[in-house]
């Protein structure tokens, strides 16, 4: 089966944004992409009651589309559910089973983090597909040549292997750092983190050399993004663990502030433990 990214779009900015990395992305791997505009029409929606959702018909929801998508250089298929995030994210990933899901993020940095909807924990756990987040004022060009991987000192377990992450790994060879926070009277040494992922199969087969990089840091979230600037990533995956998306307190994960306030696209790569 061809490799597909499967993109989702209300039409904002971050969304656009989003989509246009995302055909960036496709270009090397020889991807198609496959662009679903989730149209949030119910009552049941939240937003409906401030105001913040503005109500598109059949035709215009498809000009949109079209225009979007008209001058992108790979293959497009587009599509419009009213279904919920979740479940028409669920069916769209059962159908075209995408190497990754691509997700634009507004910039929340005015918002309380405990009033921002942890939508990217979310389609985690509806999906259990890789998820691109791209932040709606990152600056980052695609395709990305030098990743930071984001990893504590625990085994890695894959219940799905990141089959197209690893063949997007092999066709861009960037430059791949392992990072490893740790408290300042610890060591900020690497070489577990960098065993856990060598043996979780993500790097299986790559001719790149991984690198580490450790950083000392009080806050685990603030010091992945501090190394990222270290090391001058122009991207971050994330090992999301499962017990980071199951729980209820989705804004107190270390991913999920990771995501809040980052402002490089952040690859989350979802275990299962």
């Amino acid at each position: 089966m061809a490799t597909s990214f499967l993109v989702l779009t209300d039409f904002t900015p971050a969304a656009d944004q989003a989509l246009r990395y995302a055909a960036a992305l496709a270009v090397p791997v020889k991807a198609a992409l496959v662009v679903l505009h989730i149209r949030r029409e119910t009552l049941l929606d939240p937003d409906t009651f401030n105001g913040s959702i503005r109500h598109l018909s059949e035709g215009e929801v498809a000009a949109a589309l079209q225009e979007r998508v008209k001058a992108l250089a790979v293959p497009v298929t587009v599509e419009s559910t009213v279904d919920s995030v979740e479940d028409a994210l669920a069916e769209a990933v059962r159908r075209y089973a995408p190497a990754l899901v691509v997700l634009g993020k507004p910039n929340t940095e005015g918002t309380p983090d405990e009033l921002v909807s942890s939508t990217s924990l979310k389609l985690l756990r509806a999906t259990h597909t890789p998820l691109l987040v791209i932040p709606q004022d990152s600056a980052a060009t695609a395709p990305p040549r030098r990743l930071n991987i984001a990893a504590d000192n625990s085994p890695i377990h894959f219940g799905v292997p990141p089959e197209g992450v690893r063949e997007l790994l092999r066709v861009l060879q960037p430059h791949l750092t392992v990072t490893h926070i740790a408290a300042p009277e610890y060591s900020d040494t690497c070489t577990a983190a960098l065993d856990a992922v060598t043996t979780s199969g993500l790097v299986t087969g790559l001719a790149t050399r991984l690198h580490a990089h450790g950083t000392r840091h009080r806050s685990v979230p603030a010091g992945i993004l501090q190394a990222a600037a270290e090391t001058h990533a122009d991207l971050l995956v994330l090992i999301a663990r499962r017990r980071s998306f199951w729980g209820q307190l989705f804004n107190r994960s270390v991913t999920s502030q990771v995501i809040l306030h980052g402002r490089l696209p952040m690859l989350l790569l979802p275990t299962a433990d």
